[in-house]
């Protein structure tokens, strides 16, 4: 019989969401279970909740989650509970973190209109599947103890920070609520449900790398022996703080990093003391602007101040019989915030209540991130090794369940953004399950009536930035290259003609080229600029309506997608969008090119002082507008008047436009596409913004160089593309690395060791290139390749020497 209802979800039966003050509340869930003798070794179960959930078994921790998904995909994860059993009583814990639905905070973090927890047993055989199930055999109780801030102007996007007031009155446990969805005659509950697509996150442990600025009655080598930084007593037993004083210091970590933090205390006799926990990425002046624009320089210049969210946390002192516990024994309090925090810096300041000691035992940082492994390596020199690690943690710490923009302030998965970290990633480990995911997310994110995949997914605040839905289009492009999983891709087929559809028909007949939509709810972003302040639009665009860099990337991606849809044997749809391409690049060359450069705007509407870019220059080349040796002459005479509108740089009243660091990676394709020697040489040139960076003592690469709001953003990774895909040269040739390209540009480095993953299977690849080459006293340069692994049945090695 089919089922009629689904009654898997529980939820407690007294949420309010119309709450304000906070976006959003936590939820304790708890069972007991008996397990008369030995328990089972394995037990599977699936576990999901809305918004996320921390699984606990005994006081330990099975597993958090779910990925973020949305109501087209919601994840659901499989975990082995079994582990964690025990002969006799069990205590089973969820702590679901709800975000309220009829909010804008937490844009990060997508919710459907109602909370849930749903565990379900994999063996519903299993003797166990009853009491652990959910149900209303299970209990839940409200914190409302925690408050998720929603008052601090460092944070826009994520309000995941949190007060923790005194536990004034014990918790009150109710039976659960079982929520009843009608499934049957084309009914679903509001969860499409989904196996998790990629692998659990990596938890590894850190450490605190010094102290700074400390102001304590304590002196500072006692600080440095509770953070690990001194010698310990085996009698030590904690950092004893007198009751009634005031400690406060700043720690730095060992790097720039995404981390669940716990600060264990011994249980104080009474509560009412406050720790405050301030997390920030530099060292810098007072903002211009918080958050968005700052004043940055030296990182490390500790006589500058740190700025950036907080957590406010009071002790409890003694709990009841009914609080809830996740860790063993009443021995301890632990300030542990529920979700992991971004920080290269953290601020601690601690006020003890005068009635009571309090004694610091122990601080831990838990690193987490999507758990990328690293199958390729460089090496040239010192300058090439900081770029190349530097790279690598930045677009790690932008890995999570999603890709991100930035962790400190968004943790949104954008198109333009992620179509470079997934061919970063492709680089570094050949892994392309993030990427799938991120694909598949952005296509359930069409909106039909708008006629454009959303800017960012998932999200619960929608928004569209037209020319992000030709990098998701790219995207796809990519994926077939280095994976050739024709049937992944062509389920996308209908979205990329409808996403191409959208500028096809916003093209004007008298010109030829698609227009801009100029209306609220449209974003028509392109670059963080000086000049194109505040939102990244150049001005000719709201001027005109028509933006040449728009239609550059739109012939471009229809060139992209005519490759595509050629391999999936769509041949007559090749053909259209080849011409399609081929029209728009013909109007771009007879209305937007001056003979010189092209320009932002039709040319009849070109302002001369303020509507040229080096976006245009860029885009003209990879579009195919110019080529040869006219696009070389093109950017030489752009790099030149760019430099000689240098004074510009940092200024928003004209001059020739400068790509900021997003825009780099298609700078170096243009440069690459152009030919000649111009990639060589200016490869060591275009890393100056990265050398100053250095010189600042970041140690991941920053969002921009106009607002410096993050200083951790996984677009100015791209350090690691140019050393594979072209210092060292191996790429895909044909798709799947069916033929591999080797083309090294060893006029580049004296000597460089290389090694270059092909794609992988379930994080594993099924193939290596070595790539190396040393140059000799005679001036000779002997080369050697060496392919590894399933691949190298098909590729053999050689060894060359160039003059």
């Amino acid at each position: 019989m089919a089922l009629e209802f689904d009654r898997t979800w529980i939820w407690h039966p007294d949420f309010n969401e119309t709450e304000t003050g906070t976006a959003g509340r936590l939820v304790h869930f708890r069972r007991v279970i008996d397990i008369d003798g030995e328990p089972p070794s394995s037990l599977k179960l699936h576990i999901t909740a809305d918004t996320r959930y921390k699984l606990y078994a005994n006081y330990q921790l099975v597993g958090f989650g779910p990925v973020k998904g949305d109501q087209n995909l919601w994840f659901y994860d499989e975990v082995d509970v079994g582990p964690f059993l025990q002969a006799g009583e069990n205590i089973i814990g969820v702590h679901v973190l709800r975000f309220f639905h009829a909010t804008a905070y937490a844009p990060s973090f997508p919710r459907l209109p109602t909370g849930g927890l749903r565990i379900l047993v994999v063996d519903s055989s299993d003797p166990l599947s009853e009491p652990l199930e959910t149900s209303a055999l299970w209990e839940a109780a409200i914190d409302w103890h925690t408050v998720l801030r929603v008052d601090q102007d460092e944070d826009d996007f994520l309000h995941i920070y949190e007060i923790t007031v005194p536990d004034e009155e014990p918790p009150v446990w109710v039976p659960a609520k079982v929520l009843d969805y009608k499934v049957s005659t084309g009914n679903s509950t509001p969860w499409n449900l989904s196996p998790r697509l990629i692998p659990a996150m990596k938890t590894e442990h850190s450490r605190i790398s010094s102290i700074r600025n400390v102001h304590s009655t304590l002196n500072v080598e006692d600080w440095k022996t509770i953070f690990g930084l001194a010698p310990v007593d085996e009698r030590h037993c904690g950092l004893l703080l007198p009751a009634g004083t005031r400690h406060s210091l700043e720690l730095q970590a060992e790097h720039h990093s995404t981390a669940f933090i716990r600060i264990r205390f011994k249980r104080p006799a009474t509560g009412g003391s406050i720790l405050k926990v301030k997390y920030s990425e530099s060292y810098e002046d007072e903002p211009e602007s918080t958050p968005w624009v700052r004043r940055k320089g030296d990182r490390l210049d500790y006589l500058k101040r740190l700025f950036g969210p907080e957590d406010i946390y009071h002790f409890q002192g003694p709990l009841s019989a009914e609080s809830p516990r996740y860790v063993a024994g009443d021995s301890s309090e632990i300030f542990m915030p529920y979700h992991f925090r971004t920080f290269r810096f953290i601020g601690l300041d601690i006020s003890v209540h005068p009635s009571c000691d309090l004694v610091l035992e122990s601080f831990e940082i838990e690193r987490t991130a999507y758990p990328l492994k690293q199958h390729a390596r460089v090496k040239a020199n010192e300058e090439s090794e900081d770029l190349w690690t530097t790279s690598i943690r930045t677009l790690q710490n932008c890995m999570h369940d999603c890709y991100e923009d930035c962790p400190f302030y968004e943790q949104l998965q954008y198109a333009m953004d992620s179509r470079s970290s997934a061919l970063f990633t492709y680089c570094v480990s050949g892994d392309d399950r993030l990427a799938r995911q991120a694909i598949i997310q952005i296509h359930s994110s069409f909106n039909a009536r708008v006629g454009l995949t959303k800017s960012r997914a998932p999200t619960h605040r929608a928004q569209f930035i037209p020319t992000f839905s030709l990098y998701w289009v790219c995207m796809i492009s990519d994926h077939l290259l280095y994976f050739n999983d024709k049937e992944f891709v062509s389920q996308f087929l209908p979205v990329i003609d409808a996403v191409l559809w959208y500028f096809h028909s916003r093209i004007d007949k008298q010109n030829g080229l698609s227009t801009s939509e100029l209306r609220p709810g449209i974003w028509n972003y392109v670059d963080w600029t000086p000049q194109w302040t505040p939102h990244g639009i150049p001005p000719a665009i709201l001027r005109t309506g028509v933006s040449t860099f728009t239609n550059q990337l739109y012939a471009y991606t229809l060139s992209q997608a005519a490759q595509l849809v050629s391999a999936l044997g769509r041949h007559a749809l090749a053909g259209e969008y080849t011409q399609r391409a081929n029209n728009i690049i013909h109007a771009l060359q007879t209305h937007c090119f001056t003979g010189t450069f092209f320009s932002d705007t039709i040319n009849s509407q070109t302002n001369p002082t303020a509507d040229f870019s080096q976006h245009c220059q860029v885009w003209a080349v990879l579009c195919g507008a110019i080529a040869g040796e006219d696009a070389q002459k093109l950017l030489r005479s752009s790099f030149q008047q760019q430099q000689a509108h240098a004074a510009y740089s940092t200024s928003t009243n004209g001059g020739f436009t400068q790509e900021s660091v997003s825009m780099s990676f298609y700078t170096l394709r243009a440069l690459s596409l152009a030919g000649g020697d111009l990639y060589d040489a200016h490869f060591h040139r275009f890393w100056a913004p990265w050398r100053r960076q250095l010189a600042q003592n970041v140690d991941t690469w920053v969002e921009d160089h106009v607002s410096q709001r993050s200083d951790c953003h996984a677009w100015g990774s791209v350090p690691i593309y140019e050393f594979i895909a072209e210092v060292a040269g191996v790429r895909p040739a044909d798709p799947g690395w069916r033929v591999i390209e080797i083309r090294p540009r060893i006029a580049l480095y004296r000597e460089l060791e290389a090694t270059v993953p092909l794609r992988a299977v379930d994080g594993e690849v099924i193939g290596l290139v070595h790539v190396s080459w040393r140059r000799m006293d005679g001036g000779e340069t002997r080369v050697e390749v060496r392919v590894d692994g399933e691949a190298a049945a098909c590729h053999s090695a050689c060894s060359h020497v160039m003059r």
